[in-house]
């Protein structure tokens, strides 16, 4: 589908190239509506979100590797978890913010990981768990053998059957702490888009936004045209986690 010229009033701004908490710039040129990525949420971060709590849906991403050898700059569960519970007593809204675990690595030890994160938040009020599972990238596969991992496995995709025991697991756990879960874009599962309609809805943006078409980012995204990256792409601005498997090729690793 050929892109379509949107107004500025139409889109929806996203940071998935940085962390805010690298690009604090981001909240001088919001638009109405914004999803914010982030894995660290910052005593600035969690400011600024407060001062924008009106057209702002926090995805709070924690996979549960914070501080190790595949993320190891990241804050460790504990520390994210301390610091949403900051955000939600200083009055952001909880229908506003999504626990996101991305990426989620589908072995059995990943898997443990990944339920220690949902026994974290369990009593935290999330109505809303995204996830996605590990890409493969050449790139990443470098980084791993240079980091001295085992590759979990060697397609790009993770096996539909690791995949499948991922989703499952995370099913029970919803049924069983009563939140909804979203799929990021996998293959074989109905995936939900970072930006949807849910969240225009929440946004109480319903009658003022019309989500169009596909950003068409990459295979199985199904994220429409409206959003728009806030995270500038200079060196100052990149990403300082240092995660291994970081989609981007320029990974830095950075001491904070």
């Amino acid at each position: 589908m050929s892109k379509i010229k949107l107004d500025k009033d139409q889109l929806i701004g996203m940071t998935e190239t940085s962390d805010p908490a690298f690009n604090l710039d981001i909240f001088d040129r919001l638009y109405n509506g914004n999803i914010i990525i982030t894995k660290h949420l910052t005593n600035k971060v969690i400011e600024k979100l407060i001062e924008n709590k009106d057209k702002c849906i926090v995805h709070c991403d924690c996979t549960g590797m914070g501080g190790t050898k595949i993320e190891p700059f990241v804050p460790s569960v504990e520390q994210t978890y301390s610091k949403f519970q900051q955000l939600i007593e200083n009055s952001f809204p909880i229908e506003q913010v999504v626990l996101r675990i991305d990426p989620v690595v589908p072995t059995d030890k990943g898997i443990n990981t990944v339920k220690h994160v949902l026994e974290t938040f369990k009593n935290s009020g999330i109505k809303r768990v995204r996830f996605s599972i590990l890409d493969m990238y050449n790139h990443v596969k470098e980084r791993f053998n240079n980091a001295g991992f085992p590759l979990p496995y060697e397609t790009f995709h993770a096996p539909y059957e690791m995949r499948k025991k991922v989703y499952d697991m995370f099913k029970e756990y919803g049924e069983k702490y009563g939140f909804d879960v979203e799929v990021c874009a996998e293959h074989g599962f109905e995936s939900i888009p970072c930006l949807s309609q849910k969240d225009i809805d929440i946004l109480s943006l319903t009658d003022k936004i019309t989500l169009i078409g596909s950003a068409e980012q990459r295979k199985h995204c199904s994220c429409p045209q409206n959003k728009r990256q806030l995270c500038s792409y200079s060196v100052e601005n990149k990403c300082k986690h240092g995660c291994l498997y970081c989609y981007m090729k320029w990974l830095m690793f950075f001491i904070i």
